[in-house]
């Protein structure tokens, strides 16, 4: 998690126009946690708050005593490859049970980069089909469409899902909510350029 996700609190959140539904399912995610059978996924454009409403959840949940883990999914991936170096003091497996045992699990960035079969054979789906029955969280920019063909390919275009059963197991274990507001990044540069 980055050191912007680390601070991240509803409080600090800041609502704008496209941001209602998102930080309203957030804040019913953490109120009704633990009568949930269900996650959350919120996509959209990037930089408009998916990210922050999600850190917010998992920060919330810790402070109450619950076990919760955020990963971005291009560092899970670089970290679960990093296991193969002669001097990793970890294995793969490690990293999956750790995903797969915690009571939240937040996969923030899904749909970065591209897919590989090792990636979905040895991370993404042995972590998400060990945690059917759990509550996992994900953001993403990728629309529904533009994510299940991220997860059915890699960037070759070979197929590596064939069945769609990551996408499937996303869709089967979350409420999914569209946070349309525009970049609060791209607003501050603005902001930043014309001395405002």
């Amino acid at each position: 998690m980055n050191e912007k996700l680390k601070q991240a609190s509803f409080d600090s959140f800041i609502a704008r126009t496209g941001t209602e539904t998102a930080l309203s399912a957030a804040l019913e995610f953490v109120r009704t946690y633990e009568t949930r059978e269900t996650g959350i996924l919120f996509y959209g454009p990037p930089g408009n708050g998916k990210s922050h409403l999600a850190a917010s959840i998992h920060h919330e949940l810790n402070r109450q005593g619950f076990v919760c883990l955020f990963l971005d999914v291009p560092q899970l991936i670089e970290m679960a490859k990093g296991t193969f170096k002669n001097d990793s003091k970890i294995a793969i497996t490690d990293i999956v049970s750790g995903a797969v045992s915690c009571d939240l699990l937040t996969l923030d960035e899904l749909g970065a980069g591209s897919i590989t079969e090792f990636e979905y054979k040895d991370i993404l789906f042995p972590i998400l089909n060990g945690r059917q029955g759990k509550i996992t969280n994900f953001t993403s920019n990728l629309d529904l469409e533009r994510l299940e063909n991220w997860l059915l390919r890699d960037k070759q275009g070979k197929i590596v899902d064939e069945d769609g059963r990551l996408f499937d197991r996303i869709l089967g274990c979350t409420d999914i909510y569209e946070n349309t507001a525009t970049s609060k990044r791209r607003e501050d540069a603005i902001k930043r350029m014309s001395g405002g």
